[in-house]
């Protein structure tokens, strides 16, 4: 019995590009998976918005605080960023 390495060759060949193929469809089928359940949580969310009992709640901010003013050293006020102004 010889052995015939091409047709051992040509059945590896099609065992790595059946492995390719199974990866990318994994990968796919995570993706969908992942898309799905993202539509299901939007889903949930839009009942709870348009159930009867729902009522927003406004969002409520900080009050803001004035920035205190920054020095030198010296105590001279820094210089501001850019250029200068022409003087005439």
């Amino acid at each position: 019995m010889a052995l015939n390495f091409d047709e051992f060759q040509k059945v590896v060949e099609t065992a790595q590009q059946a492995d390719a193929v199974k990866a990318d469809l994994k990968r796919a089928l995570r993706k969908v998976t992942g898309a799905i359940s993202n539509l299901q949580t939007a889903l949930q969310e839009m009942e709870t918005v348009l159930s009867d009992e729902y009522v927003s709640v406004p969002k409520e901010r900080k009050p803001r605080k004035p920035r205190e003013p920054k020095e030198n050293s010296d105590g001279t006020p820094p210089k501001k960023p850019g250029r200068p102004k022409k003087v005439a």
